[in-house]
C-alpha cells in the first residue's frame, strides 16, 4: 500500500484516531496532478479496505465515507 501511494505522488500521509468518538481522520499531501481518488479500483486498495472494514466506515460500493471539512486555520 505504501509503495502504491508513493507511486501516485503521495509523500505525507497520516491517519489519526479520536479515541473519544472512534472516528478516524486522514490527511495526505500529494505532488503532481494525480489523484488518490482514482485508486479505489486498485486491487491493493480494495484489499486494504476489506482488512480495515471493521474500523473504517464505507459506502455500499466499499468506497470510503468522507466528509468535507471547513479549514479553520492554515499557516505555511
Amino acid at each position: 500500500m505504501k509503495l502504491l501511494l508513493k507511486k501516485c505522488g503521495i509523500y505525507d500521509y497520516s491517519i489519526y484516531l479520536d479515541k473519544e468518538t472512534d472516528i478516524l481522520f486522514a490527511i495526505q499531501k500529494q505532488l503532481g496532478s494525480n489523484s488518490s481518488q482514482n485508486l479505489g479500483s486498485n486491487p491493493i486498495v480494495r484489499r486494504w479496505r476489506v482488512y480495515m472494514a471493521d474500523i473504517i466506515e464505507t459506502n455500499p460500493d466499499n468506497s470510503l465515507v468522507s466528509k468535507e471539512l471547513i479549514q479553520m486555520f492554515y499557516m505555511e
